[in-house]
Order: structure tokens, then sequence, then C-alpha cells
């Protein structure tokens, strides 16, 4: 019985052994958990704050743009959003903005209104880091020749993954859409904005085009063309005559920009070539704002001397409008061309947003910070969301 007590005895010691160090590690362990929470959740919160004070300085240096910057701001001394330092913002990378801010969190920024409504501001429904769903309220279109016989896309993944736009060509085989031209034009009045890119359409296919667009237009609708509309040097529609230059060396597809413009972002005297030239010049009583015209050659900020065609306008149509580019491929010596026209299409468009969707992320720390600014005379409530 003695044997049997002391060895009854000594299970129960090292039992209670194994159960105490076991409590031991869950403690420990659990506390170390809770602290590195609290540690990460802190750090969340410190760059929150960092951005939000960043975000509604005027940043450095005083004219800074997405090349030079070394602090991101993009209001005034009275928290007044300052469009063109907002662009370009949006115009830096993603990775490079987070180090530009000495953050390791991810962030997304939108503004709302007074009602809570997401707001579209410069062409934008949000901006940041992947996970956070910012959709564009816009029925769209997008028409291009086709993917073989030289035809140009270069739009058509920007439409269909920014504005989810039903995309048409002209016929098959030419390309792989089921939407062809004629289904295109009995379409054409279910869409609010439509990108059309180098058609080349016969002169039969421009007229029925011309038909359709021009009352759809009138009545409101948006257009953002691009290239070669028709084969004919006498294509006319929508308040304009589309053209194209006689000569193509790179001489004669030289272009400056003559009027600065809230949509396109060139800067004024940059240059601009242009894979194919074409142009527009006003039909009837239109009035166009030329932005960029051929000129032939190299001109200087103080003597701009482009006095040649008209390559890139805008203009109002009826309740509707149009923005023309000699072409969607382009060098542009100061920028990223294709970053350029996906801005001003957004911007153009004119698009209601949808409101943001953060289901994905990551709840546990999940920071959310909010400034009050203005744009155009309007009160809107900067939202920055933020995470690990």
């Amino acid at each position: 019985m003695m044997n049997k007590a002391q060895m009854w005895f000594m299970d129960f010691v090292i039992a209670m052994a194994i159960f105490s160090l076991a409590l031991i590690w869950y403690y420990t362990h659990t506390t170390n958990i809770s602290t590195q929470d609290t540690i990460t959740r802190d750090g969340v919160i410190s760059d929150a704050k960092t951005i939000a004070s960043s975000f509604t300085s005027s940043g450095y240096p005083l004219n800074w743009n997405s090349n030079n910057a070394i602090r991101i701001g993009f209001t005034d001394s009275n928290n007044k959003l300052d469009t063109s330092r907002f662009r370009e913002f949006t115009e830096i990378n993603y990775n490079k903005s987070k180090r530009l801010l000495g953050i390791i969190s991810d962030y997304f920024l939108f503004f709302t209104n007074e009602s809570g409504d997401v707001q579209n501001v410069e062409g934008f429904c949000g901006t940041g880091g992947h996970g956070v769903n910012a959709s564009y309220d816009i029925k769209a279109a997008y028409y291009y020749e086709g993917d073989t016989a030289g035809g140009e896309d270069y739009l058509k993944s920007f439409m269909e993954n920014t504005f989810h736009a039903t995309v048409y060509c002209q016929s098959d085989p030419k390309c792989s859409t089921s939407l062809f031209f004629d289904e295109f034009i009995v379409d054409m009045d279910n869409y609010d904005f439509i990108v059309v890119e180098h058609p080349t359409w016969s002169d039969g296919d421009f007229d029925d085009f011309k038909d359709a667009a021009n009352p759809w237009v009138q009545a409101g609708g948006i257009m953002f063309l691009g290239g070669e509309m028709g084969s004919s040097m006498q294509s006319t529609g929508l308040g304009a005559r589309f053209r194209k230059k006689s000569g193509t060396s790179e001489s004669d597809r030289l272009t400056t920009v003559v009027n600065e413009d809230e949509f396109a972002s060139f800067n004024l005297a940059e240059n601009i070539i242009f894979t194919q030239a074409f142009y527009v010049r006003p039909d009837g009583g239109t009035i166009l704002k030329d932005i960029a015209r051929f000129n032939g050659t190299r001109v200087e900020f103080d003597d701009i001397k482009a006095n040649g065609d008209i390559a890139v306008a805008r203009w109002p149509y009826g309740n509707g409008k149009v923005f023309f580019f000699s072409d969607f491929d382009a060098d542009y010596l100061n920028g990223d061309i294709l970053a350029t026209l996906q801005n001003a299409a957004k911007k153009w468009a004119d698009a209601k947003c949808l409101p943001i969707n953060i289901s994905n992320l990551k709840r546990e720390n999940l920071v959310k910070a909010e400034r009050l600014v203005t744009h155009n005379s309007n009160l809107l409530k900067m939202v920055l969301y933020l995470w690990q």
C-alpha cells in the first residue's frame, strides 16, 4: 500500500508540473499576442495620423510633382483641395507614395459628401492599396476595329477593368467578341459614356455611326475618340470634320500643347509625337477648345508657334460632349501618354461612384481617419482606411 501511495503521489506531482507549465505557456503566449496586436494597432493609428497630416498640407517642395515630391500634400492653408496637386498624387506609384509618407501600413483614400455618398474627385472614386473595391456607377461601351489587321486597342483593358464596358468591334473574324458594328449602332442609346478607338470606318459605316451618334451625344452622351474615324478625307459628324495629315514623318506628327486643360493634364508647350496624324476642324458653329496643334518643329516655352491643325480638342455638342485625340498611341516626351489618356477619360466620363467596399480588408487592424476639405465650393469629408 505504501508503494502504491508513493507512486500515485509521484504521478500527481508530475501531472501538476505539466499542468503548471501549460498554464505558464498559455498566459505568456496570450500576453505576447495581445501585446503584439496592441503594437500593430498603435502603428496603424500612428500611420493614420501621419497620412492625414500630410495629405491636408500643401506638400513639399512648393510646386511638387509626381517626379520630385518629397512630401505629399494637396490642400492649401484653408483645407481647400488643390486639384493639380491631387492629380500629381494620383500619378505616383502606390509603393512610392508609401515611402514618401513614411508608413508601412496600406491605405485607401476617398471623399464623401454630407450625405455620405462617395464623390468623384478629378476622375477618382478612390485611390490606394489593393483589396478595396471602388467602382463607377456608369454604363459604358468601347468600340475598336479589331485584334487583327493592325487594329489598335490601347484603352480596351482600361475600359473593361475600370468601367466594365461592353466591347464592340468591326466584324468577325477581326475580333473574338460576339458584338459587332450593327449591334453597336443599335445599342448606343443604352450607354452614358463611349470610347471609340481608331475604327477606320468605311464611308457607309461612318455615316451609320454619325446618324446614331449625333442624336445620342446631343441628348447628353459623352464620347471619347481617338485615331482615324472614317477612311474618307471628308468624314464629318458630331460638330467636327475629321481629317488625316498627308505626311508621315516625325515632323509631320509632332504636336505642341497650346492650351492647358483641366481634363488632359498636359503642360503648356510640351511636345507629343502621335504615331498617326489625324486632326479635327470645327463644323458649322462648333467651337473647339484646342489643346494641342501640329507644328513641325520643336518649340520653346516662351515661343509657341504651333499654328497647325488641331490634334487634341474637346467641345460641347448639344447637351453632350466630345473629346478627340489624334491617336491613343503617342510618344509623350514628358510623361506616360496611356496614364494621361486614362485619367482624362475617367474625368471626362463624369461618372458617379458606388459605395466603397472594404469587405476584403483585415478588420482586426483596420483604422479609419477623417478630415474635412473643400472642393469646388463643396464641403467634403476625406476618408482614410489603413490596415496591416
